[in-house]
C-alpha cells in the first residue's frame, strides 16, 4: 500500500463513494459512462440485488415477498484486473487484482469519478470509503498467530486452547479525516490452505467541502496513510520485514 512490497498480500482494493439522495440520478447513467470507458473496460454486466419485503395486515401472519431488481453495472478490464460499478448514487473502482501502486489506483479513481460527475452535474458525496483486503497463507502445522500479527486474540485459563478459526472486527476513530477505521481480520480457508485475512475500510460521513476532484484527492491520499499506517501496526514486524523483502 505505501511502501513498495515484494511479496504484496493484497487481494482486493476498492474505492465506493456514496452520493446523497438528492443527487441526479437515472438508469441511463451507467450506458453514458460506458461509453466514455468501453475501450478499458469493455466486459459490462449486471448485478441483481434481492431484498424481502414484510407486510402485515390486521389479524393476518406476516407474509414476505421477494424483491428482485437490478443493483449495479459492472465493468470489468479484459482481463479482469480491475472494474467499475454503478448503481443509483452509487461509484465505486475494484482492483481485484495485479495491483500496481497507490499512484497508479488513485489516478484511475480520479478519472473514473470526474467522468461520473460530468454526468450527474453534481457532486453531493454522502460516504467515501477506501478499502484494502489482504490474505496471508499460514503453513499446514501449528503457528503461533502473534508471529504473523499483532492483533491475534489472547485466550487464557479455560479458553487457552487450539483455535480451528476466528474473526475480530474493531471500529477506530479517527480525526484527519474524520471517519472511521473499520479493522476485521481471522482466518479463513483458501484453495491453498488456511490463511489470515486483514481487512481495512476506511469511510468517512462527515464530508463538508468535498465537493470536488481536488478535494476528493486529498481526502484519499490521507485515508490511503490511514489505511497503510493500519496495515504495517497489523502485522508481526518481522513477517512485514519478510513481506518487503521478498
Amino acid at each position: 500500500m505505501g511502501e513498495k512490497l515484494a511479496s504484496p498480500p493484497l487481494i482486493e482494493a476498492l474505492c465506493e463513494f456514496r452520493f446523497a439522495p438528492s443527487t441526479p440520478w437515472d438508469w441511463t447513467f451507467p450506458g453514458r459512462l460506458y461509453e466514455q470507458i468501453s475501450k478499458e473496460f469493455p466486459k459490462r454486466s449486471q448485478v441483481e440485488e434481492v431484498g424481502v419485503q414484510v407486510q402485515l395486515g390486521p389479524g393476518k401472519p406476516p407474509a414476505s415477498q421477494v424483491i428482485k431488481g437490478t443493483g449495479r453495472i459492472q465493468m470489468k478490464r479484459s482481463d479482469g484486473s480491475a472494474m467499475v460499478q454503478v448503481g443509483p448514487n452509487l461509484l465505486a473502482v475494484n482492483y481485484l487484482r495485479l495491483y500496481p501502486n497507490w499512484e497508479t489506483f488513485r489516478a484511475l479513481i480520479l478519472q473514473i469519478f470526474e467522468k461520473y460527475i460530468m454526468l450527474c452535474g453534481e457532486c453531493n458525496l454522502q460516504r467515501i470509503g477506501l478499502r484494502y483486503i489482504n490474505q496471508i497463507s499460514l503453513p499446514e502445522d501449528k503457528c503461533d498467530l502473534e508471529n504473523f500479527i499483532s492483533v491475534a486474540p489472547s485466550l487464557m485459563g479455560a479458553l487457552d486452547r487450539p483455535l480451528a478459526g476466528f474473526y475480530q472486527r474493531y471500529e477506530i476513530i479517527h480525526d484527519s479525516p474524520k471517519g472511521i477505521l473499520i479493522h476485521q481480520s481471522g482466518i479463513h480457508k483458501t484453495d491453498q490452505g488456511n490463511a489470515i485475512m486483514v481487512d481495512l475500510d476506511f469511510a468517512s460521513l462527515e464530508l463538508q467541502g468535498i465537493s470536488d476532484q481536488p478535494a476528493v484527492e486529498n481526502w484519499l491520499n490521507i485515508a490511503h496513510d490511514r489505511i497503510y499506517e493500519s496495515f504495517v501496526g497489523s502485522l508481526n514486524p518481522s513477517l512485514y520485514n519478510k513481506l518487503r523483502k521478498g
